[in-house]
């Protein structure tokens, strides 16, 4: 077994011609590239059964030689995959199981029927030229692909380059990838050909991803801790960029927004490690992700929370119409802005510095003492004192909840968020079960407090809105819509405070004497 790391480039036929004689593949290149004609067939049940269980299995042609190639779906680090495979020579043109039988596939793949119901599921007919490059520290295999995927259903270009990482750490891969996306119109790609060629076999379209929680140990350093979890955010991020551009999927872009407050609160939580000028670029980029995510999920939160409930009830209303005409054009131009940017060449650029920074970033470089002990404090430690500060500003904004006024709602609201992210990142290191339930009561509370928000920052914009407008009929929508609302407040307060009242009830797991956390290599 091996373990792949790559980074996929997306580019047109010009870009990929640019980028042969790019400079720096000329300097960097070991021996001259090759290119071959390559035809992969990739196999599966008629129901798909290995792509459910995260597995691709392809065997490629390369003249008369049969390579049998099986992934699994890998880890995002910061754009980068890094997947297992096992890779053979076989002699026929169809999958042989017997070199997988020492695997940890082995199971899946001694399943009863398996080998007699795999049939081609798509192909892909590739002309591969492949550079070697490096400078004697490191390696990586840059591959230009130009062809097609192949499937019943018909066929789709392909024209992009793969940087795989053969030798050296991680980081060469963003660097490298960095000085050439500077010269290039190159996006950074998540779906693997795999993933496309089921897309064009099923007819399905890329979903929304939500993120998943680092897999850290209790033996973790706070540097280790906070590469694992930033490293986590940035995949979010990056996972639902496909398909905001190809769906426009409302999730997406709350997803993408999730991962973005996500990282600045983990930002947050190590920041005492992360005073540098690199984290000072890194932040100044979010905050410009977040003027395109922010203002088009509020509209969509606008539209969905505060107009749709009363659709119904005043759809012959002439100036309900007109709102909501106003605010779904307004998400059209807001959609067309964020699709933009995510497509252009700043995106990409964050994109591969959060990976480069998140690897090599210069606040893992330990100039004095005090930052050395920092980064080698054990992460359960500053997991346990996170916890415990976040859960008592909970606590004390809790009080008098029913008495608070829409603004202070809203801060408490912003500290049950930060203490539900710390869970999402350090629960792993304690009982599971208790940190799920815990989060769950968190989760119940934030939606009650978000959807109170929502309905106090909609005044400003229905007000706004009916004023800009001059229009009585407008005015008279605003207001109804205004106090509908308006009237609901009194049992969502009520509904908040028995949602904190039952967060309140919970013990606080992080505080068990008995603790046993995991270790690393633990179940």
């Amino acid at each position: 077994m091996s373990i792949e790391t790559e980074l996929k480039l997306q580019l047109d036929p010009s870009g990929l011609e640019k980028l042969k004689r790019h400079p720096l593949v000329q300097t960097l290149k070991q021996g001259r590239p090759q290119t071959k004609l390559q035809k992969s067939v990739y196999f599966d049940t008629a129901d798909f059964r290995l792509r459910a269980e995260g597995v691709v299995l392809r065997v490629r042609h390369i003249g008369r030689r049969r390579i049998q190639t099986v992934k699994t779906m890998g880890t995002c680090i910061g754009g980068a995959w890094a997947r297992d495979e096992w890779e053979c020579e076989i002699t026929g043109d169809v999958p042989d199981f017997a070199p997988l039988a020492e695997t940890p596939l082995a199971d899946l793949f001694a399943e009863d029927g398996l080998a007699a119901s795999l049939r081609p599921a798509f192909a892909t007919e590739i002309n591969r030229t492949t550079y070697c490059l490096g400078d004697g520290v490191w390696e990586v295999e840059l591959a230009l692909d130009r062809g097609q995927l192949v499937t019943a259903q018909g066929s789709a270009p392909v024209c992009e380059a793969e940087l795989e990482l053969k030798a050296g750490p991680p980081r060469h891969l963003f660097e490298l990838a960095l000085a050439l996306q500077a010269d290039l119109p190159a996006r950074l790609m998540t779906a693997t050909k795999a993933s496309r060629g089921y897309r064009l076999a099923d007819g399905s379209q890329p979903q929304p991803q939500k993120g998943v929680s680092p897999d850290l140990s209790a033996d973790a350093t706070a540097a280790e801790a906070f590469r694992a979890i930033a490293h986590a955010c940035a995949g979010q991020l990056l996972m639902n960029q496909d398909c905001l551009i190809e769906t426009r999927d409302p999730e997406a872009i709350h997803q993408m927004r999730i991962a973005q407050r996500r990282l600045r609160s983990a930002m947050n939580v190590f920041k005492t490690m992360l005073e540098t000028p690199q984290t000072a670029r890194i932040k100044d980029e979010l905050r410009w992700l977040q003027t395109l995510l922010g203002p088009a999920r509020d509209t969509d939160v606008f539209i969905d929370e505060i107009l749709a409930p009363l659709e119904k009830d005043l759809a012959g209303d002439a100036g309900f119409v007109g709102l909501l005409s106003d605010f779904q054009q307004k998400r059209l131009s807001l959609y067309d802005r964020a699709t933009a940017e995510v497509c252009g060449p700043r995106f990409t650029r964050l994109m591969l510095e959060l990976g480069r920074w998140c690897e090599s970033g210069d606040w893992q470089e330990p100039l004095e003492a005090g930052r050395k002990a920092l980064l080698a404090e054990p992460a359960i430690d500053l997991a346990r004192r996170t916890l415990e500060k976040r859960e008592h500003n909970v606590f004390k904004s809790l009080q008098h909840l029913s008495k608070l006024d829409s603004h202070h709602r809203h801060l408490s609201r912003i500290e049950v968020k930060k203490l539900r992210y710390a869970i999402e990142f350090f629960g792993i290191l304690f009982e599971e079960k208790q940190s799920r339930k815990f989060s769950h009561s968190l989760a119940v509370l934030q939606d009650g407090l978000g959807l109170l928000n929502d309905i106090a920052v909609s005044r400003a914009a229905l007000k706004q809105w009916a004023e800009e407008s001059g229009d009585p009929e407008r005015l008279w929508a605003a207001g109804l819509i205004a106090g509908w609302h308006a009237a609901r407040v009194p049992a969502l307060l009520q509904d908040a405070s028995k949602a904190a009242k039952s967060f309140r009830s919970l013990p606080r797991f992080w505080q068990a004497s008995d603790l046993k956390p995991k270790r690393k290599g633990s179940p």
